[in-house]
């Protein structure tokens, strides 16, 4: 884990599993559940779930649908103040819709669940092409806290 600055730190890996994802997820925010001060730990508290759940959609997403398993996928999970910023990089160029609708059984079934699950718990989504090809899709949670 690298250190941006004081209320800035971020924490770079490949994970190869939507579990390693999680795991990684709970690292970086590690750091707030050991503070002396408990809106720190509230903070975390409030934080871990959220984001655990959408690093392993996002990643478990990536996994699943890559074509060119030679490419890896990377998770960049950055901790500021107020916020943790999950962003998994995708080889893919698949267009994803912007504003996902809910699962309904009557349209198909659970298809895109998890990338509406992504867009309830995130206060903000953003999708960027790479100049090498695929995509970064990087997701803001909100952590309760100073």
């Amino acid at each position: 884990m690298e250190s941006e600055g004081a209320d800035t730190a971020r924490l770079v890996s490949r994970p190869r599993t939507a579990a390693e994802a999680r795991q990684e997820v709970e690292f970086a925010l590690y750091p707030l559940s050991c503070s002396p001060d408990p809106r720190y730990r509230s903070a975390h508290l409030a934080g871990v779930w959220d984001a655990t759940l959408i690093a392993s959609e996002l990643v478990g997403h990536v996994l699943h649908h890559r074509a060119d398993l030679s490419r890896d996928c990377f998770l960049v999970c950055t901790l500021s103040c107020g916020e943790i910023t999950i962003s998994v990089t995708d080889p893919c160029d698949e267009v994803l819709p912007a504003s996902p609708v809910s699962p309904d059984a009557r349209r198909g079934g659970l298809e895109g669940a998890g990338w509406w699950l992504v867009h309830q718990l995130a206060d903000q989504v953003d999708i960027a092409q790479l100049p090498e090809g695929g995509r970064s899709i990087t997701a803001a949670v909100p952590l309760s806290g100073p």
